[in-house]
């Protein structure tokens, strides 16, 4: 991508499209679509308060699909180069030509279409230098207290995504992001903070970073004397933020739907949550971080997939739509099916020293580590607590505590929340993606072993 680095985004944008449209009107096949997933990314990493990496990498990666009759033929190259794509074209032809006729052949989208919105992009975010990256860091350095070392990055990135199609398809746009991660580590306790933006200047690095150092304070000398079992809990941002995203792979997206693994399946219009609990995707929320269309070109569309705790839709593509006999939501992934990336869970009204304050005794619980799902059909999830796990008693955090690992039916935890945060953040996730989520009290929670750390 280096020989494009000298073009604004629109310009990219335009090559882009015309080359790519140039090698489509050439295609002998039947149909044939291109994909074009482009980005520059740039890394300052930390650790021990200093900086001691700095990464860069450009990428392109185009997918050609080209049709013979029902047959789909795909190969996939790293180059915008009329040559590469030309023989990427030839190469996906006879693949398409020697394969067998496939019964649920379905012809790329038709187009054009227009999009509600267009990403924001940050020509400072996307130019980012290392100096000013260092810069950036060493302001979060400014709040290490004493005794204490920090680790962690800060990421800027540009990403195009462009969808062309022989039956008139054309769907592409930019978008920057910047984030930035801190981890403060001290003799017996550690806290960490995470901020994400479109722009690198709308990350305000050294009130994360006081956070992430409040917290590691906050934990030291932590107990280890709390025993297990079930416990109400506060769940911040990050912690909820990983749930939404073990919901979206398990039940929110239209293939696993169909085929009889979504915990969903046979449950829309029924209660699955408490009253309180309200999700929904949208792209085109600013908090989030989505593009207009997904990767199918077709337009995303504002979903609401629980509603006052009633089921009450799926995300689908232009495929699983069609074989659950209802309309895309324009949430492909190409073949990956639909799947949910924009989520957001509804706040509430409360505010999270108001949910501690309520808490005669429980567990406060800053984020999750080492997350993974135990049965996704009935949404029992596990993990570690990590970086900031304290005691609450008579309304008051009282002292950190040692680690817990958690064994918890999700579903449940949401059917027994009573309190929300009015405040919400976009965090990041497990198995990536990330949502806008508030923080939430729950009861009941399964504290099922402990952790040596």
């Amino acid at each position: 991508m280096s020989v494009y680095r000298e073009m604004t985004h629109v310009d990219y944008e335009n090559f882009i499209t015309e080359r790519i449209m140039d090698i489509i009107a050439g295609s002998p096949a039947d149909d044939t679509e291109i994909t074009v997933s482009a980005s520059r990314s740039a890394l300052t990493r930390f650790a021990n308060n200093q900086i001691h990496q700095n990464h860069h990498e450009e990428n392109a990666e185009i997918t050609v699909r080209c049709a013979v009759g029902a047959r789909w033929g795909k190969v996939s190259v790293n180059s915008l180069e009329s040559d590469v794509l030309k023989q990427a074209v030839e190469d996906a032809v006879n693949i398409a030509k020697i394969l067998p006729d496939d019964p649920e052949f379905l012809p790329s989208a038709e187009g054009p279409y227009s999009y509600a919105f267009t990403p924001e992009f940050g020509e400072g975010t996307a130019e980012c230098s290392p100096s000013r990256r260092a810069i950036l860091v060493r302001q979060g350095f400014e709040k290490v207290p004493e005794g204490y070392e920090a680790a962690g990055t800060l990421s800027t990135a540009s990403n195009t995504l462009g969808i062309f199609s022989a039956r008139g398809m054309s769907a592409i746009a930019s978008t920057t992001t910047a984030n930035y991660t801190i981890l403060m580590t001290g003799p017996t306790s550690s806290g960490y903070a995470e901020g994400t933006a479109r722009r690198l200047r709308e990350l305000d690095i050294p009130v994360l970073a006081e956070e992430a150092a409040k917290k590691a304070k906050m934990g030291e000398n932590p107990r280890s004397d709390l025993p297990v079992g079930r416990y109400t809990v506060i769940l911040e941002e990050e912690a909820v933020a990983t749930w939404l995203m073990f919901f979206a792979w398990t039940g929110f997206g239209g293939k696993e739907f169909n085929e009889g693994e979504s915990f969903l399946k046979g449950r829309l219009g029924e209660k699955v949550t408490g009253d309180s609990i309200t999700i929904i995707d949208d792209a085109t929320d600013p908090r989030t971080f989505g593009f207009p269309f997904d990767f199918e070109g077709m337009p995303k569309q504002r979903l609401v997939i629980i509603e006052n705790g009633i089921a009450r839709a799926i995300a689908h593509s232009r495929d699983t739509c069609r074989k659950a006999n209802t309309i895309t939501t324009g949430h492909s992934l190409g073949s990956w099916g639909a799947f949910p990336l924009n989520m957001i869970l509804s706040p509430g009204e409360s505010s999270k020293d108001e949910m501690i304050s309520a808490t005669d005794r429980g567990i406060l619980v800053s984020r999750f580590h080492y997350s993974n799902i135990v049965d996704p059909m009935k949404t029992v999830f596990t993990g570690l607590t990590r970086d900031g796990t304290f005691l609450i008693e008579n309304g008051e955090i009282v002292s950190g505590l040692t680690n817990f690992r958690w064994t918890q039916n999700a579903l449940e935890s949401l059917a027994k929340c009573d309190m929300i945060s009015a405040e919400t953040r976009f965090n990041s996730a497990f198995f990536g993606g990330g949502a806008v989520v508030p923080a939430i009290r729950t009861h009941d929670f399964h504290m099922s072993g402990k952790s040596d750390h």
